[in-house]
């Protein structure tokens, strides 16, 4: 049984997480060998300039 995914899992700064494996269905950190912040992605995330936008409110 293959219990890893290929995938590079996201983990969002405003909460959540995605894997980059369309069919990936499982979260967990364990399962994934790559783990990123969502900031850390080459070009950002849009859920990081929605954080700014409200700390600048």
């Amino acid at each position: 049984m293959h219990d890893s995914c290929e995938g590079t899992l996201v983990i969002h700064a405003v909460g959540g997480a995605e894997c980059t494996e369309p069919d990936c269905v499982d979260l967990e950190y364990v399962r994934h060998f790559l783990v990123l912040d969502c900031e850390e992605i080459t070009g950002g995330c849009q859920c990081v300039g929605e954080i700014e936008l409200i700390k600048a409110s």
